[in-house]
């Protein structure tokens, strides 16, 4: 137990300190958007290829290939979810196409591979990478169509992109006898080991941003929190409870399905002209909650 309230008290260290900076004005806009580029170009992907420099083992692939498969049809439940939901809040239009992705993807890099960093370790962020091949490709394919409501998507944008390049540069590593350098590996390790305190740096300055009485104030923002943050979670504990899956992959599905809204909501929000205000209220009031949400669900799996 004390090992659980540590790293949950490292968690709001670290957030606490970005909400610090960004409400005593020492960091700006600019600051938030070249730390998040770093992260997402570079911290993030070496701590994947890292990661995934593992020996190769029959388990680890076998393990691998079930949470690939139970990955897909997690996507399914949270689409399905996402559905369901707008029709009860009856949105429509711009409205609904952001919180059906937002429901669809969560901060399943910046804050996912973070967290499972923290709770599993080393070991989780490999499987976290496996599974994060789903967002990758869908994010690039269904999220664009979702927020441009329209057919089109990139198929190049689906596979290059920083999250696949450095998922199947550690598959090579991971397949082949290929080892990387020792200095290479070292930098490597050290560049991925700042992706934690980075990205939660960046969350605490995303909340320091948000007004708590106009999240308060919004049905359609407290639905989504709900169903993104508890419905979701529990509804996933109770599929697994009845079939039989290694606990790792358990873990991880659970801890994947209970991420706050994705980062680059607002992004696709603003790129598409979709509702980019919504867009920000989701990411802020689901990153908000989930400070409560996410440590009583580590307590909960360990």
């Amino acid at each position: 137990m004390t090992e659980i309230v540590s790293k949950v008290l490292t968690f709001f260290v670290l957030i606490g300190i970005g909400f610090i900076l960004r409400r005593t004005n020492l960091v700006d806009d600019l600051f938030t958007k070249g730390v998040s580029r770093f992260v997402l170009y570079v911290t993030l992907p070496a701590l994947i290829v890292d990661s995934m420099n593992f020996e190769y083992s029959y388990e680890m692939f076998s393990n691998s290939v079930i949470l690939l498969i139970a990955g897909g049809a997690l996507y399914l439940i949270l689409w399905l979810m996402g559905v369901v939901s707008s029709k009860i809040l009856r949105l429509t239009g711009d409205t609904r196409s952001v919180f059906l992705y937002a429901v669809l993807f969560g901060n399943v890099a910046y804050m996912g591979y973070p967290v499972v960093e923290l709770i599993i370790g080393k070991e989780g962020v490999f499987y976290s990478a496996v599974f994060n091949i789903w967002f990758n490709v869908l994010t690039w394919t269904v999220g664009v169509r979702i927020m441009s409501r329209e057919a089109g998507s990139s198929t190049r944008k689906a596979f290059l992109n920083p999250g696949m390049i450095s998922v199947f540069i550690g598959l090579i590593l991971f397949f082949t006898p290929l080892k990387l350098p020792l200095f290479l590996d070292e930098a490597l390790a050290l560049l991925g080991q700042s992706t934690v305190p980075l990205a939660m740096v960046v969350a605490g300055i995303i909340l320091a941003s948000a007004k708590l009485s106009t999240i308060l104030k919004s049905r359609t923002v407290i639905f989504y929190s709900l169903v993104k943050l508890c419905i979701a979670p529990v509804i996933v504990f109770f599929l697994l409870s009845a079939v039989e899956m290694p606990t790792m992959v358990e873990k991880i599905l659970i801890i994947m399905s209970a991420m706050p809204a994705a980062a680059n909501t607002s992004i696709f929000a603003r790129i598409f002209d979709s509702d980019y205000e919504l867009s920000s209220k989701l990411i802020a009031s689901s990153t908000l909650f989930s400070l409560i949400t996410i440590p009583l669900i580590i307590s909960f799996l360990d």
